[in-house]
């Protein structure tokens, strides 16, 4: 497990234990009788929902809400539930500020049209690499400039709590019915895909791209109404059944590694809430990045022996063709500043590749 993944866990073992000390007394003094159970005060039932309904992600989803469920003692009851069952996935921050659901997982990229600063927020753009950098871009980085402005941003559409970042170890493949062996073959090809980066980088080498809920997914590729997409990682892919109507999985380079989704909580539910259960939800998310952290890559390397073993062809670009996908990518990087809080974002970007990966910036022409 890594270091990160150990300290949130210490972290979560630290709250839990603090949370259950007596409030009086030391070691060696004799316990005081027990106190007569205070009457059961409310309960809150939440249902939350991200964009995957298998995989990892959906494992994270579940990890989180058996927590809050535990160490809340049964006082918030958080019960996972399949994307679209209650909401598409573009509303569910609007039912989440509606109060039609008290709480939702959503992944900020889908609301990048209203949100232009939630491209960064999602993915930084693919130009990260792992996820100690991606949580130091959104929370360390000028002093956790552009978690602070997320959670400014996503306030003003409505009654919404951003508590806390949700980070998703990923290689998000491209999986495809035709084979596309370098960036040449791009060109031509029908691509679903629910990324910005990756969707503007794509057309601009001259794919058709559309978008589509997860669930049309198979079925699309399976008819031919798309020859490619993008959706998660080897595990999701497989969850999905995805291996069953594709031939070529694309491993280098297409996106990733890391994905962020926001924990959200309608405002006046968490104004209701007593100070100990909002620690409970925060160390909950803490411990959900913590599981992932652990769980990914020994998942997505497993998948690729798992599709490699159903006969799916794997595809890797040349060096040449990787450094060319990552200059089509960062080419719409003036394009994500569309409002005050995007363009403060995209240069806090750019401080971190200069002050953090000098080569890259090298590449990119902002050293």
């Amino acid at each position: 497990m890594k270091r990160t993944a150990l300290c949130v866990l210490g972290m979560l073992a630290l709250l839990l234990a603090v949370m259950t000390l007596p409030l009086g007394g030391c070691a060696g003094e004799a316990a005081a009788p027990p106190e007569e159970e205070a009457p059961p005060g409310k309960v809150w039932h939440w249902y939350p929902a991200t964009w995957g309904g298998a995989g990892l992600v959906w494992d994270q989803l579940s990890y989180i809400s058996d927590v809050i469920t535990e160490a809340s003692g049964g006082r918030i009851i958080c019960e996972p539930t399949a994307p679209g069952a209650l909401c598409p996935l573009k509303e569910q921050v609007d039912f989440v500020a509606s109060g039609a659901t008290d709480a939702m997982m959503p992944y900020p990229d889908h609301y990048s049209g209203r949100v232009p600063m939630s491209v960064l927020t999602a993915n930084a753009s693919y130009l990260l690499d792992t996820t100690e950098e991606m949580r130091h871009f959104l929370e360390g980085q000028n002093n956790g400039r552009v978690l602070q402005m997320t959670k400014e941003e996503f306030a003003k559409q409505g009654n919404v709590v951003v508590v806390g970042a949700c980070y998703y170890p990923l290689e998000m493949i491209l999986l495809s019915k035709v084979p596309i062996d370098g960036i040449d073959d791009v060109s031509g090809i029908k691509f679903r895909c629910g990324d910005v980066p990756v969707a503007n980088a794509m057309g601009k080498l001259g794919a058709a791209v559309v978008w589509s809920e997860p669930s049309e997914i198979y079925t699309m590729l399976a008819s031919g109404a798309i020859d490619a997409v993008t959706y998660g990682s080897t595990s999701e892919s497989l969850d999905m059944g995805f291996e069953e109507v594709t031939e070529y999985w694309l491993k280098r380079p297409v996106a990733g590694p890391v994905l962020t989704d926001l924990f959200i909580v309608n405002g006046d539910v968490w104004q209701e809430l007593p100070d100990e259960l909002k620690a409970v939800v925060k160390a909950a998310v803490e411990a959900g990045n913590a599981h992932m952290e652990y769980h990914a890559w020994v998942d997505i390397q497993k998948g690729w022996i798992e599709a490699e073993e159903a006969g799916i062809e794997i595809v890797e670009w040349s060096d040449e063709d990787v450094l060319k996908w990552k200059k089509a990518v960062a080419s719409f990087l003036p394009e994500y500043a569309k409002d005050d809080a995007s363009t403060e974002a995209v240069e806090i970007l750019k401080d971190f590749i200069k002050e953090w990966k000098p080569a890259l910036a090298k590449e990119l022409g902002i050293a």
